[in-house]
């Protein structure tokens, strides 16, 4: 993805001939419009005018503007989809004729068959036995997915959740053996005030915006889920799919980075503005990696886009739906 991270105080916004124009009080830089696909604003010092807004967006430039913990607070897009109303009505029945069982049996195994392969592939690095057998709990645990045979979402969304939390267990302690020990990780906790654990939060919340535009694309409602419950005013669909691609674009590059000598600030439970635009690069990064699945090989960004396309063919009873598992 070609996103442009905008930061700092004081930093205006602007397009002028098809050029994007940064301008501080001591320097003007210029990025050709063309070469952008995404800003991201991570400071509150930054101001945009109306015509920028205009522009970027016909030009199918999404701007998200995150708070201090990574959370998306707004997400400015075209609002050009595709097949809407069809993919919407067959979203909707999905509830009822059991396709929203099968989406959401096809998250949570690709979520945990990508933890099992992360896991391979860190065992296949340091040697570590112990990474081996989180390896095969992860994979054994995921195999129990394909004998769920509740046809009730409800009933069907507590077997997983069961499922994922038993995963997350084995999957969490881990990482935290290959992760450096002045770190002190000691497993993932949302509202851990830990370096890693705020450092999660925030690739995590840079994720959502990505996963809402192409849902939005391809014409699906964001705030009808299919693993989370839906509640009013949340985009449970983008939390669902977040769920597939939270492995490769988040928790391998962070852990990689880490083990070489990445260092962040986190104080009062934030991280510093340094510390964030440092991950806000690492994710933007990772979506462009390649990554083979299918027997073929894409972007993660392309791979998004394609997930999240088969999903509302497959709703549209067009094509079969498949877990999106990588090669690691």
């Amino acid at each position: 993805m070609r996103t442009l991270v905008v930061s700092g105080y004081g930093v205006g916004l602007s397009v002028k001939k098809g050029t994007i124009v940064l301008k501080t009080k001591n320097e003007v830089k210029n990025v050709s419009l063309s070469d952008v696909d995404s800003i991201v604003v991570t400071t509150s010092g930054v101001s945009i005018t109306s015509k920028a807004v205009r522009q970027l967006t016909k030009m199918g430039v999404m701007l998200v503007f995150l708070d201090s913990r990574g959370m998306p607070v707004a997400v400015l897009h075209h609002p050009f989809t595709t097949r809407t109303v069809d993919t919407r009505r067959a979203q909707y029945e999905a509830v009822h004729n059991g396709k929203a069982c099968e989406v959401a049996k096809a998250v949570v195994t690709s979520k945990l068959l990508n933890q099992a392969g992360l896991l391979a592939k860190l065992a296949r690095d340091t040697k570590l036995e112990t990474l081996v057998e989180a390896k095969q709990e992860v994979s054994e645990i995921a195999s129990k997915i394909s004998k769920l045979k509740s046809k009730d979402l409800r009933e069907l969304r507590a077997e997983l959740l069961s499922i994922e939390a038993e995963a997350a267990r084995h999957y969490w302690t881990a990482l935290a053996e290959v992760l450096p020990k002045e770190l002190k990780f000691e497993g993932r906790d949302q509202e851990g005030c830990d370096t890693v654990n705020c450092a999660l939060n925030y690739c995590y919340g840079i994720l959502y915006p990505i996963i809402w535009k192409s849902t939005s694309i391809h014409g699906l409602d964001p705030y009808a889920g299919f693993l989370h419950v839906d509640r009013s005013g949340k985009p449970v669909l983008t939390f669902d799919l977040i769920e597939v691609f939270r492995v490769p674009a988040v928790d391998f590059p962070l852990v990689r980075s880490l083990r070489s000598g990445l260092k962040l600030e986190v104080k009062n439970c934030l991280l510093n503005r340094e510390s964030r635009t440092k991950l806000v690069s690492l994710v933007v990064k990772a979506m462009g990696d390649k990554y083979s699945a299918y027997g073929e090989t894409r972007s993660l960004e392309s791979w998004v886009n394609y997930f999240v396309s088969s999903i509302a063919a497959y709703l549209r009873s067009e094509t079969p739906l498949r877990p999106l598992v990588f090669r690691w």
